[in-house]
């Protein structure tokens, strides 16, 4: 059943994300030509022979790019809005009365949501990347240099796959309790009788505070002398490296914290509280 209910909330809104992830990367392959051709040395040599020309390619390169960046922000913010409203309609709205007849746990339920928006997250930022690649892809060559030579470049980084996967890690812990985060202020703003949005609203943005001074007050754990003293940069490169191995231990453990009180939180409210509209 957990199979079905993650296959239908996955499947619930793909075809607003396919046309979002269409749109973005062909602005990007478009981004990626004009900035080729402007870039491209006979081009440069045109422009500064005959300034005037340049600025017609100028507007269109702007204005290409202020809708690339408007379908970027455009796959994020939908992905979120989708998020919330997803949840709040299936667990706590109308549709709350379907779901809850259902032969399922509030864990398959929950689980089931968490996987779906964690997925859907996850090929936001997987199109973000894509869209890199296609633009530098495109306007490397028509400039006359190697796409290979940047992987190349990235690839002589010392321990760089070894960076990646720590804080790769720690950024997928990260988008969990983001999106735990969202389902426990809308949780905690059903408990109330009216006014729940508002209420949601608030109580999400009292639990944000009090989570940014935490995050805040973690470093002081790394430093002896208090929280606003300076570090020693006399300390030797593998001192420093191990303080930061300690720093990433320590938002590892706060995320996974964050995540478990969340989620049970949740569970506690829609198992015990639950109060359908």
């Amino acid at each position: 059943m957990f199979g079905k209910l993650f296959k239908y909330d996955f499947k619930s809104n793909y075809k607003w994300y396919c046309i979002t992830f269409a749109i973005l990367l062909t602005l990007s392959v478009f981004m990626g030509i004009i900035a080729g051709s402007i870039l491209r040395p006979e081009a440069m040599n045109r422009y500064s022979e005959h300034p005037l020309s340049i600025s017609g390619v100028i507007i269109t390169f702007y204005l290409l790019f202020l809708l690339l960046f408007s379908a970027s922000c455009a796959v994020f913010l939908s992905n979120t809005i989708i998020i919330i409203r997803r949840f709040y309609k299936n667990v706590f709205g109308r549709e709350g009365y379907l779901t809850w007849t259902l032969p399922v746990t509030p864990h398959q339920i929950l689980l089931s949501k968490l996987l779906s928006a964690f997925v859907w997250t996850l090929l936001c930022i997987l199109t973000m990347f894509i869209s890199g690649l296609v633009i530098f892809g495109i306007a490397l060559p028509i400039t006359g240099y190697s796409f290979n030579e940047i992987f190349k470049y990235i690839g002589e980084i010392p321990d760089l796959w070894l960076w990646i996967v720590k804080y790769g890690f720690l950024n997928l812990l990260q988008i969990l309790s983001g999106i735990l985060f969202f389902y426990l202020a809308i949780s905690v703003g059903q408990l109330f009788k009216k006014n729940r949005i508002m209420m949601a609203v608030l109580f999400g943005f009292l639990i944000w505070s009090v989570l940014a001074v935490l995050s805040i007050f973690l470093p002081s754990f790394l430093n002896p002398y208090g929280l606003f003293s300076p570090y020693d940069y006399s300390h030797s490169d593998t001192d420093f490296e191990m303080m930061l191995d300690a720093f990433l231990i320590i938002r590892i453990v706060f995320e996974l914290v964050k995540i478990f009180g969340f989620y049970f939180t949740i569970h506690t409210i829609v198992k015990n509280k639950l109060n359908l509209q």
